[in-house]
């Protein structure tokens, strides 16, 4: 049965895309919706050499009625920095949401809205922590969240910001492509091993 992940932030610049590509490459049998005007994972798809994941460029308000016609085991969308109609309509027909979180105040001041709609959504959701410092005891920040009680849990694997991923995006690959041993594809398997087993407990 296919399983669809809405990849969400109200903020630009959290890294969503590079969670989003990087998930799908691992899953392997997958669609990747992105609906960003950036295209920033369109631009992606094209550099690719591989068949999977397929990448399509589509309005957020378009992506709801396109999930039916998808075949693949696994479709992941790829937001936009906001939470207008669309973005709300892509959570409402996903499976789970996956809130992408950049920690610092303003990025946790803002993310309230974003659970709020998560929640009249009703679906499953999780945070995860993404470009941390390589140094930064992720643990502690991981802590620090689940005290603060924000109403969904919060992936226990955080993502640092390695050069990796930036190198990976170039060639049109994912992190786990380039290499499979290097630090920055363990976190994201890892993630991914995770992110499986919320969906499906």
């Amino acid at each position: 049965m296919t399983k669809t992940i809405a990849i969400v932030s109200r903020k630009g610049g959290v890294g969503k895309s590079t969670i989003c590509s990087n998930l799908a490459v691992l899953a392997v049998n997958a669609t990747v919706l992105d609906c960003d005007d950036q295209a920033t994972l369109a631009d992606w798809g094209d550099r690719r050499s591989q068949l999977y994941p397929q990448v399509i460029s589509i309005a957020a308000k378009r992506a709801a009625s396109y999930l039916q016609t998808t075949k693949t085991e696994w479709n992941f969308i790829d937001t936009p920095g906001t939470l207008d109609g669309g973005v709300i309509e892509v959570m409402k027909a996903s499976d789970f949401v996956l809130v992408v979180l950049r920690y610092g105040q303003f990025e946790l001041d803002s993310v309230s809205t974003t659970l709020s709609a998560i929640q009249v959504t009703g679906k499953p959701a999780a945070i995860v922590l993404n470009h941390i410092h390589p140094n930064t005891k992720a643990s502690e920040l991981i802590h620090d969240l689940e005290a603060a009680e924000l109403g969904i849990p919060i992936a226990p694997i955080a993502i640092r910001l390695r050069t990796d991923f930036q190198n990976a995006a170039v060639q049109g690959m994912g992190v786990a492509e380039l290499s499979k041993s290097s630090k920055a594809s363990q976190e994201i398997m890892q993630l991914w091993q995770w992110l499986q087993q919320a969906i499906n407990p």
